[in-house]
């Protein structure tokens, strides 16, 4: 596909995105952008930073129009798992229903409701929320759900592992049968099917290709080591890449706190995000890093949730993820927008048995060796890059 003409887009929206700086589709726009204007329900495999926010955007302004006048109603809702999410899609929409002047709000936890309420009295026509906060503002009549046109299930699998499946339901049962449906996944699973199962009316199922949720660009390593001897290993890999944007990965709050505290006495530039921090702190937080005027974030999954900062070179789990789909999340922080990455993974003792199923979800084995010193790391990341190109799996760990 050589541009956004021929996927049935009006003149108007590929003006808008030639103007925006998008010229090519990516493979999930490609593919979803056709069937979505055409009505279907949607099943996507597809990572946050592949362009599907766009991929589902794009259809739902073409479908609800032009405003130029009446009482707005929400006609498009979208439910993603998490605050930051929720402010990039809604950023996303606002900007490319500019000519449209479509209307739309975040709803999300951790804020008072004022603001939310007085978004909803003005009218909007797209509500983007978390499931916990759209339950709330249902039970307190303050949204009216019965003209929604289109409903969206972005990042369904991570709503399903952070237990919101019921009240997405309950939000089913607000919501119009006759709807169009879509569904936006990382993995898809027979959970994920039996999901779309009870929601959706023979859906169209996309799936973007392995090299689209395992970059190429990004060099994986994976080094054995002791749990009291992380921060060690962290501080040292830091002294070596002073020049790198670094984002950390903690299993816990409390763990992210204590690592961003050990990083400042150690002079070490470093900042925290998780859901202990106001929404306000967090917002300004990754601002900085984005400009960066701090080079290390520590963050738990959760509050990295929605983070686009194409300039991150390497990601650290500290901690490996519960999930294992959320390795694939973290480490697509990195090597973004054309640019190469690299991936650490500290592997301890009490988290060997989260290895098999990332290992079952990447196709490959991690072979884990005991932590090498700074200096030694650096030079493997160093030859991960050398020669022609880059092969999934040469530098899982390479010693």
């Amino acid at each position: 596909m050589e541009n956004f003409t021929k996927l049935g887009l009006s003149e108007r929206s590929v003006n808008l995105l030639t103007k925006l700086g998008f010229v090519t589709p990516t493979e999930v726009q490609a593919k979803a952008i056709g069937p979505l204007l055409e009505g279907q329900d949607l099943i996507a495999t597809a990572q946050t930073g592949t362009g599907k926010t766009a991929a589902y955007a794009l259809p739902i302004i073409e479908g609800l129009g032009s405003r130029s006048g009446g009482r707005r109603e929400i006609r498009a809702l979208i439910l993603v798992p998490t605050r930051e999410l929720a402010l990039q899609v809604k950023s996303q929409f606002d900007a490319l229903s500019k000519y449209q002047r479509l209307k739309s709000a975040a709803f999300y936890g951790g804020t008072g409701y004022g603001a939310q309420i007085a978004a909803v009295r003005g009218g909007i026509d797209v509500a983007i929320a978390t499931p916990g906060r759209l339950n709330d503002l249902l039970q307190r009549q303050i949204l009216d759900l019965t003209q929604v046109q289109y409903f969206v299930l972005d990042e369904a699998d991570r709503m399903l592992d952070m237990g919101f499946m019921p009240q997405v339901k309950r939000v089913m049962t607000m919501i119009p049968e006759q709807r169009q449906t879509m569904m936006f996944t990382a993995t898809l699973d027979y959970r994920m099917q039996q999901v779309a199962s009870e929601i959706m009316n023979k859906p169209t199922i996309i799936r973007c290709k392995q090299d689209e949720i395992e970059p190429a660009s990004i060099a994986q390593q994976a080094y054995k080591v002791g749990k009291g001897e992380k921060d060690e290993l962290l501080l040292s890999v830091l002294q070596e890449w002073q020049d790198a944007t670094v984002l950390v990965f903690t299993r816990t709050r409390r763990t992210a706190s204590i690592v961003t505290k050990k990083l400042k006495e150690s002079n070490v530039q470093a900042e925290e995000i998780h859901s202990d921090i106001s929404q306000h702190k967090r917002e300004k937080t990754i601002a900085r890093y984005r400009a960066g005027n701090f080079n290390v974030l520590v963050a738990t999954d959760i509050a990295a949730r929605g983070l686009d900062v194409p300039a991150i070179t390497h990601v650290v789990n500290y901690d490996l993820p519960t999930c294992a789909a959320d390795y694939i999340h973290r480490i697509g922080r990195t090597g973004r927008a054309g640019r190469t990455g690299i991936a650490h993974s500290f592997i301890s003792n009490d988290q060997r048995h989260l290895v098999k199923d990332i290992e079952k979800l990447i196709g490959r084995k991690f072979v884990t060796v005991p932590a090498p010193s700074a200096k030694h790391a650096i030079n493997v990341a160093r030859s991960c890059f050398s020669g022609e190109g880059i092969k999934i799996g040469d530098c899982l760990v390479k010693v």
